[in-house]
């Protein structure tokens, strides 16, 4: 038998695999390189997932300035159930092909686990941005729901215990000065019923994420946003049809939620607005949630709010462009403080990762 020296616990990881193990050096040195061909393919997802959070930010700019342009030939309500069942209709067929590859049977839990999702991040979450579109104007909304990051920060280092770094820390002080100066709290330029239903859409839509990860190994980022979008849209759906009860839409009034009641669901069809609606419903909300759902896969939930940190800059600019919007100084200091927040926390990857280059070259 192989003399083993006692105390190995001393050695190197490598020297007391081998000795352990009566491995030979020749063998230690084929197991460096398949680590290292292993970790530049992670490397690889990484930045496969870096380059969506820049395309989600990009998709996800168009939202609000498409929306405002529906509202005209849609009810917020019609427009919003619309476009979530369009993208779960376009999505179904691949996430069912990709779960069969999986050999994996959705459960009770897993439908509890959606509809819970679905209603969320999909009925709820949807149906206050689209009623903040029609009380702000878009760059405005666009900005502050960019806040996101604030909140899924918090929460994916409270629920999947992820690291909250002195980077983040700072880029949400920063973000937060960057709302505050898009708001002027002096002089109030926005509607305040606005503020609110585009920061609880914030904080519904952080979840999103966070929640999301608890299931990707399993699922799969196409599986889940495909059923998200699902029960969600069938949700608010379902929320729809009951408000057509004049005594739900009764209720509905009273609520303050007239925007439920009686909503026509085939109405307002255009060339135009048919488009738009394919717009808003496969390619930002589908396509949106998609790659969402792909970046907290390959990097993690704290990088998937990333998207935010680029997109006020992107929304405003199209918000120039289409609806001639003024952007006043305090929101240009604003949109100058989301991009420095950005900056906190995009160099410190883009650093990690050219030193992950280094090592494995």
């Amino acid at each position: 038998m192989p003399f083993r020296p006692c105390g190995t616990a001393f050695f190197a990881p490598e020297a007391r695999f081998r000795l352990l193990f009566d491995v030979p050096w020749h063998t230690m040195i084929v197991l460096r390189r398949a680590a290292a061909r292993g970790r530049k393919k992670m490397t690889g997802k990484q930045k496969l997932g870096y380059f969506y959070i820049l395309l989600a930010a990009l998709i996800y700019s168009t939202t609000e300035v498409a929306l405002k342009e529906l509202g005209g030939a849609f009810t917020p309500m019609q427009v919003t159930a619309e476009r979530v069942l369009l993208a779960a209709a376009a999505l179904l067929p691949f996430a069912l092909r990709d779960l069969k590859r999986r050999s994996v049977a959705l459960t009770r839990s897993d439908w509890g686990y959606f509809a819970v999702l679905g209603f969320l991040t999909v009925a709820l979450h949807m149906s206050l941005l689209q009623m903040a579109v029609l009380h702000m104007d878009a760059s405005a909304t666009s900005i502050i729901y960019s806040g996101n990051p604030v909140f899924a920060l918090a929460l994916a280092h409270f629920i999947l215990h992820e690291p909250l770094k002195k980077n983040h820390l700072i880029a949400i002080a920063v973000e937060v000065a960057g709302i505050l100066f898009i708001l002027n709290p002096a002089h109030l330029e926005i509607s305040v019923r606005g503020f609110a239903e585009i920061l609880a859409a914030t904080l519904l839509f952080a979840m999103y994420g966070t929640l999301c990860k608890l299931r990707l190994p399993r699922l799969g980022a196409l599986a889940i946003t495909a059923f998200n979008l699902l029960t969600g849209g069938l949700e608010l759906l379902l929320l729809l049809l009951l408000g057509e009860i004049p005594a739900v839409g009764a209720l509905y009034t009273s609520l303050g939620l007239e925007l439920f009641a009686a909503v026509p669901l085939f109405a307002g069809f255009t060339l135009k607005s048919a488009l738009l609606l394919c717009h808003v419903g496969i390619g930002c909300a589908g396509v949106g949630l998609l790659l969402t759902a792909k970046i907290t896969e390959y990097t993690s939930a704290t990088e998937a709010s990333f998207v935010y940190f680029f997109k006020p800059v992107l929304a405003t600019a199209l918000a120039v462009l289409i609806y001639g919007e003024h952007i006043s100084a305090n929101r240009m200091i604003g949109i100058a403080l989301f991009m420095a927040a950005s900056l906190c926390v995009s160099v410190p990857v883009l650093r990690e990762m050219r030193r992950g280059r280094v090592q494995n070259a």
